[in-house]
């Protein structure tokens, strides 16, 4: 404990000297003031803990000290002890008036003043601990109302996933009462997927970096999409087996980021070919117009014609996309029997030579609950990294559907490519919407915009996975989405 601090005021070097020998055996810490205005100054720079003021002094006499202390807002909660004569009453009365605590007469009883000493400044010890904690109730009760009315959800978690407690916003996110005995990740799993189940695995500890969780409600008929990033604060440096656990709304920032990329990759890659075959036709036709016969130029036209249709057909699909609302459940849900055609169009766009469909069943007319345009590019996605970082770029591509649970379809796609590491398989399907104002999408080293395609899979409730090849060079991808009921 610091050591208390006393102020003694006193006109007499021999009473100073006196109360100084009387006091400092007990340990504390003495300053000595001989007049009005230096107490007042040696009040304000050391803030004693206690002030024995003498009442009769020249010039300013003790009640003038004790007014300007309490006049002070840094000094007016001091204790002041007044030394008068035992008989002085009126002096001990104006003192009351002015504000000092106590009274001690002179010729000084040694016990006494100890005692006197000793029990104000316990007293006053004991009023600033219950001042502070009065402060600190304030404070918490300030900081509770500030998390209670935060658009963020707060938990504080135990090592062990228990719940200690979790704000309004938390609740309501999780759908959770205020005593929620069930752990963390099971109330979660009631209602959100984890995106993707990987990052998951050492919950509670923090990722490398730093980096976020993602948890997404998938879109239903009833509602849309909704996306969480889950964050845990730094750790204090005290050994606290507790966790803080933010839970944000990011849907807005996920889905506009992912409707950019989908929309940039569905311009580019459909606006393209037919481009071609228009330019193309009319280049052939204007350089050459005077030599050709009609037959030769209506042959030439009527290629650019079935360009300029095919390109006609893409804007529709492009408006189409981005007339509200892009519906996971609309009419342009995609039946299994016509993922092999969309396979062998988009082979054919980028130029893979090598491609193999297996159990395809063109008969098969079960539909899937995602988007013709979103299949599409998550298709694309995967078939133009494979031929991307394949060494020479003329990948043998393998694609497969395969049943797989109740309901579920598995799309596998494989090539005999290049390998991934360890941390590039860990980070693959991380569904992040980036802050950084360099981030493109594309994970360094490989190229695809896998995050697109986890964040169009999970919005769909399905899941994403990502291995190795045990057989070669390459990698295998799989994507489970739902069957239509």
């Amino acid at each position: 404990m610091d050591r208390s601090t006393i102020l003694l005021v006193d006109d007499n070097p021999q009473i100073l000297a006196i109360l100084s020998d009387l006091l400092r055996p007990l340990d504390y810490q003495i300053f000595c003031a001989s007049n009005g205005n230096e107490a007042l100054d040696l009040a304000a720079e050391h803030r004693p803990d206690l002030v024995l003021l003498d009442v009769m002094m020249p010039g300013m006499d003790g009640f003038s000290v004790c007014l300007a202390l309490r006049a002070d807002p840094q000094l007016a909660r001091v204790p002041v002890i007044m030394i008068t004569a035992l008989d002085d009453r009126a002096s001990r009365l104006r003192g009351f008036e002015v504000g000092a605590d106590d009274f001690i007469g002179k010729p000084f009883d040694t016990v006494e003043l100890r005692t006197r000493v000793s029990t104000v400044l316990r007293l006053n010890r004991y009023r600033l601990l219950l001042e502070e904690q009065e402060r600190a109730a304030v404070e918490k009760a300030r900081f509770a109302w500030v998390v209670e009315q935060s658009d963020d959800g707060y938990l504080i978690i135990t090592n062990n996933d228990q719940i200690q407690y979790s704000n309004r916003r938390a609740r309501e996110l999780l759908s959770i009462g205020a005593n929620e005995s069930e752990t963390f990740l099971c109330c979660v799993a009631r209602q959100y997927s984890f995106a993707p189940l990987q990052s998951w695995a050492t919950w509670p500890e923090p990722l490398p970096g730093g980096a976020p969780r993602m948890l997404v409600r998938p879109e239903t008929q009833m509602s849309a999409e909704f996306w969480l990033q889950v964050d845990l604060a730094a750790q204090p440096p005290v050994n606290d087996e507790r966790h803080v656990v933010r839970l944000r709304d990011v849907t807005a920032q996920i889905t506009s980021q992912r409707d950019m990329w989908t929309f940039h990759a569905m311009v580019t890659h459909k606006m393209r070919t037919p481009l071609v075959s228009i330019l193309g036709g009319l280049t052939l036709i204007n350089d050459g117009a005077a030599t050709m016969n009609r037959a030769g130029i209506e042959r030439i036209a009527g290629v650019a014609i079935s360009g300029a249709r095919r390109l006609k057909g893409e804007i529709e699909d492009i408006l189409n996309y981005v007339r509200p609302p892009t519906d996971l459940y609309g009419n342009d849900r995609i039946a299994l029997a016509d993922i092999g055609a969309m396979v062998a169009e988009i082979a054919g766009d980028i130029e893979i030579r090598t491609i193999e469909t297996l159990h395809c069943d063109p008969d098969d007319q079960r539909r899937i609950k995602i988007a013709r345009h979103s299949l599409e590019v998550t298709l694309r996605e995967l078939l133009e990294n494979a031929r991307k970082f394949h060494p020479s770029h003329t990948p043998q591509v393998s694609v497969a559907l395969i049943e797989s649970a109740e309901h579920q379809i598995t799309l596998r796609v494989s090539d005999d490519g290049t390998s991934l590491s360890p941390e590039q398989i860990a980070s693959a399907w991380r569904p992040y919407y980036q802050g950084e104002r360099s981030f493109t999408g594309q994970i360094e080293g490989m190229g695809l915009g896998l995050a697109l395609v986890a964040r169009i899979v999970y919005a769909t409730g399905g899941h994403c996975t990502i291995t190795n090849r045990n057989d070669g060079p390459g990698v295998v991808v799989e994507i489970t989405l739902p069957i239509a009921k």
